[in-house]
């Protein structure tokens, strides 16, 4: 059978959509194995995966990507502009050669990677190895009604993307972030969320294992009450710490015969989430695919993978975008009709209380809802295997 080098970046959101697909793609005897700039290969074992040796050498991430900084860093428009550059631009360079000896050591006869890793594209074209892009986000399916300041940030990086691509004889199309591959590009999408069909990408669906992820925790099962509906908020592996968002919402939906779960990473049980009313229960990571179907509405900052989860599920969304494509889920939510987007840190806690009653009880979301995710009940991971296979 056939060598495949899935090729990641090292944070959840881009990781876990990987491992649906190239689980499937081992099923069928194929040699699958992992490159990340971090080592993740925990997660990979727990999934039944198995990583490249080079991994485990890399650098720890920088401090400045996760906690508290962050998480006001990013809100900064000079900042996070000039972080995005150092990313996906300056880096590049330092990045090529080593993964370009990934490739040789490993030998692959096919690529996949993350569409937003440069120095992957470049690197399989001076090895002559085919790639695939298989995008965590909506980048690929993208359309001119959205806007954004990550595509303003784009938009001012492009002379110098065309001439780092340029440099090493490539000129690729993009969209967003995102860089199409002329083999196959994959978005973990439908048309009936994002209204039509886009040219040149396969849209499959949402991803999921088919077994582990191998990011499954703990949790207090026995502390759920089967008689509130449950509202679930999190704001992913990143930018967790956000405080003020989840005081908030907790007073605003301290009277409505709610329970709350909320995923506070680092936050758990420190006393910056203030007094707990008896309506809360904070855990430290929750295990959302497991966590989603009991969830009457879900509450995030529209991370790619946590809205195909939830839609995926049924689960009308509460989305407060805080950077990045984040802005991008939550056009198409708006659209589509399937939530509500609401900036939690300026909200009231009475504008809060009002779009949470909307959620529970909008019979026009829940059948949007309803529409969309049907699309949503299929197996994208399975789909985007069989598309890869197609190209070996």
């Amino acid at each position: 059978m056939n060598r495949i080098l899935f090729i990641s970046i090292p944070e959840k959101g881009h990781l876990n959509p990987m491992i649906g697909p190239a689980a499937h793609l081992c099923d069928r005897g194929h040699t699958v194995a992992f490159f990340a700039s971090r080592d993740v290969s925990a997660q990979l074992q727990r999934a039944g995966l198995t990583s490249v040796p080079e991994m485990i050498v890399q650098p720890s991430p920088a401090a400045e990507s996760h906690g508290d900084a962050f998480s006001r860093q990013v809100r900064d428009r000079s900042w996070l502009r000039q972080w995005i550059k150092r990313l996906l631009i300056k880096q590049v360079d330092d990045q090529v050669e080593p993964l370009q000896k990934v490739i040789r050591n490993f030998q692959p006869d096919i690529i996949v990677s993350d569409p937003m890793i440069y120095p992957a594209i470049i690197a399989a074209h001076a090895e002559k190895v085919p790639w695939v892009a298989l995008s965590n986000s909506l980048n690929p399916v993208l359309d001119d009604s959205v806007t954004s300041e990550l595509l303003d940030t784009v938009a001012w990086l492009a002379p110098d993307r065309d001439r780092l691509f340029n440099l090493h004889g490539l000129s690729p199309r993009f969209s967003g972030c995102d860089a199409i591959s002329p083999w196959l590009t994959v978005a973990f999408t439908t048309k009936e969320f994002i209204g039509r069909e886009v040219h040149g990408v396969r849209m499959v669906g949402p991803s999921f294992p088919r077994g582990r992820r191998g990011d499954e925790t703990d949790f207090p099962w026995h502390q759920l009450r089967p008689d509130a509906p449950l509202i679930y908020l999190s704001f992913g592996s990143q930018i967790y710490h956000q405080p003020e968002v989840f005081q908030r919402v907790s007073e605003a939906t301290r009277e409505l015969g709610v329970q709350l779960v909320i995923a506070a990473q680092q936050l758990h049980g420190t006393p910056e989430l203030g007094e707990l009313p008896d309506h809360l229960l904070t855990c430290t990571y929750a295990p959302q695919l497991a966590l989603l179907p009991r969830t009457s509405v879900f509450v995030t900052h529209g991370g790619a993978n946590s809205v195909m989860e939830a839609i995926h599920c049924g689960v009308p969304l509460l989305v407060s975008p805080v950077c990045n494509d984040q802005f991008h889920q939550a056009h198409y939510v708006r659209r589509s009709g399937v939530g509500k987007v609401m900036d939690l840190h300026e909200a009231s806690v009475g504008e809060c209380r009002a779009v949470m009653e909307e959620l529970l009880s909008s019979a026009e979301i829940k059948r949007q809802m309803q529409r969309v995710s049907k699309s949503y009940q299929c197996e994208g991971a399975a789909t985007a295997a069989s598309l890869i296979e197609g190209l070996l």
